[in-house]
Parts: structure tokens; C-alpha cells; sequence
């Protein structure tokens, strides 16, 4: 399915397709599903039903507290049942220091786009190279 705007009531579907247990409610509904390794996944979900969220927050939810990916978690919704684990879980992109981030915008020029692409090690290849050109 493609991407779209997820909303709290698309996560609360899914967590009803993938038979999670509801626990305690207080100013967000929690729920735990223990799966067939023993594993105990824990979640919540916020009461703002058509909410939106961000694609980094979503993309988070799938990978920290559903373990499943985001292919899964559409077609678990969209057949109604739970989700195939193990699930192709999308991987962080890279995390830079922020004092790298800087030199590369600041200095570099790079755009965020270009900077994300990068990885850990190319990202400080590119400001090594830079700090070691002597300077005018």
C-alpha cells in the first residue's frame, strides 16, 4: 500500500488485527501482545483518534514497540489479521553528531537530503578532508 498519513486510529486498527491486549487507560490506551519467542512488546496509543503523526515517529513505532514492518502493518490492517513476524523491520538512517551536522551544512554546504544520505563514516571522511586542506 502506499505511504499515506498514519493516524492513531490506523495504529489502534492494526493493534486489533494483531490481537494485542488492552491494558490500563489514562490519557493514552496501552497494550502488550507477547509473542511466540517470549517476547513481550509493549505500546500506547494516544486518544486523538484521527490524529496524524510524523513519518520519523511512525517509522519508530514500527520498529521499537511493533517489531513489524511497514508492509505488515498495512496488510495486517488490511486483511485483519495479525502480522507475519519476523517482519522486515526498516532500519534508522544514520545518526551524525550534530557538530558534524554543522561543519557539513555550515561549512560544506550539504542539504539535509544530502547529509541523510550519508553515512556515519562518509560524513566524517568529508569533514576530516575539510579540516585537514590547509588553510588561505
Amino acid at each position: 500500500m502506499g505511504k499515506k498519513s498514519v493516524t492513531w486510529q490506523d495504529v489502534e486498527a492494526f493493534l486489533a488485527a494483531d490481537l494485542w491486549i488492552a491494558g490500563r487507560k489514562t490519557g493514552h490506551d496501552f497494550y502488550e501482545k507477547l509473542l511466540p519467542n517470549g517476547e513481550l512488546l509493549r505500546t500506547h496509543i494516544s486518544r486523538a483518534g484521527s490524529k496524524g503523526m510524523s513519518p520519523g515517529r511512525f517509522r519508530a513505532i514500527l520498529r521499537n514497540q511493533l517489531k513489524v514492518g511497514e508492509d505488515d502493518f498495512w496488510e495486517a490492517i488490511r486483511a485483519g489479521r495479525p502480522a507475519a513476524r519476523p517482519s522486515e523491520v526498516e532500519e534508522p538512517p544514520p545518526q551524525h553528531a550534530a557538530w558534524v551536522v554543522r561543519v557539513l551544512v555550515i561549512e560544506l554546504h550539504l542539504t539535509p537530503s544530502e547529509i541523510q544520505a550519508l553515512s556515519v563514516e562518509d560524513a566524517l571522511r568529508m569533514v576530516n578532508a575539510l579540516r585537514s586542506r590547509p588553510r588561505d
